[in-house]
């Protein structure tokens, strides 16, 4: 009689198991704050360069709460100025956004360089990928 309550335990934990989900091995990068310090403050540009074979969308913001959105074509690139201050190590917040502007990758770099903004291929959907640099 003791069996049945024992291996329906057995059953029911091989169960669970079985049911928990792996998480994806490769996703799009998401930062959630931003790096520690003083940041630089007054004007300044940065260049952004669309690579993937697609329009992308988006937005770059400062830490004194300035912004601009951006849409570049394939291969197109622009540069977006400034005047405020940068979040810490003098880096500003890259977002680059869907249709309806829900964020996809996100990442904090300097605009010292060009941002080199990528997609590749991943099963059904795509995975993103740009120059940041903290």
């Amino acid at each position: 009689m003791r069996r049945k309550p024992v291996l329906f335990v057995v059953l029911f934990a091989l169960f669970l198991v079985a049911c928990e989900e792996a998480p994806p091995p490769v996703v799009n990068r998401r930062e959630g704050k931003p790096p520690t310090g003083e940041g630089y403050s007054g004007e300044f540009c940065m260049e952004l360069r669309n690579r993937a074979p697609f329009t992308i969308t988006g937005r770059v913001l400062i830490k004194s709460r300035d912004r601009r959105t951006f849409r570049l074509s394939r291969n197109q690139s622009r540069q977006l100025c400034f005047d405020g201050t940068m979040y810490g190590n003098n880096t500003v917040s890259l977002v680059i956004t869907n249709f309806m502007t829900l964020p996809l990758f996100s990442c904090y770099t300097t605009v010292y360089e060009p941002v080199v903004v990528r997609a590749y291929r991943h099963q059904d959907g795509w995975l993103y990928d740009a120059s940041c640099r903290k």
